[in-house]
């Protein structure tokens, strides 16, 4: 950390390397799965990992999304939210992953069953605590970022 991102207490220093540290672990769990897949042993260490490193990947996207400039999120609890929906989509994504491999090739397939039950509760916490206000389509945009003030398509259509 340098000392000016100490004094603030950000983790500009740390971030990238969460990101790598994140990636290499989150890949690094995916082909132990595989390879557990395709040896015929327990596949949990590989589940395990590809869940820390899915956390320090979020954890990164949180943190990023906080800290940057250019980011719609400028609070605490947008970068919590932000960081649900997220833990929720993989949850999603890995319980049927791990549910589907489960019926032709482990036992664990009961695991993706409740990977796939959480991700519908933090998706829906996640949604609750993101700031949606923050979430502007372009064409209601000026340049400057104020609303426009000209009337919209359907005051229009229906003159």
């Amino acid at each position: 950390m340098t000392e000016e991102s100490a004094e603030t207490g950000t983790w500009e220093g740390s971030s990238p390397w969460l990101f790598l540290l994140g990636t290499l672990v989150f890949v690094g769990g995916l082909l132990v799965y595989l390879y557990d897949l395709a040896s015929g042993t327990d596949v949990l260490r590989g589940i395990a990992a590809n869940g820390v490193g899915a956390a320090l990947l979020i954890a990164w996207a949180a943190h990023d999304t906080l800290f940057d400039p250019d980011s719609e999120v400028a609070t605490a609890s947008g970068a919590t939210g932000t960081a649900l929906l997220l833990y929720g989509l993989y949850l999603l994504f890995a319980g049927v992953a791990i549910t589907v491999t489960g019926l032709f090739f482990h036992d664990r397939g009961g695991l993706g069953l409740w990977y796939v039950a959480l991700s519908l509760f933090t998706v829906v916490i996640g949604f609750f605590i993101y700031p949606t206000g923050s979430i502007i389509e372009d064409d209601e945009r000026e340049p400057d970022g104020d609303a426009e003030t000209t009337p919209t398509d359907r005051e229009r259509d229906s003159d």
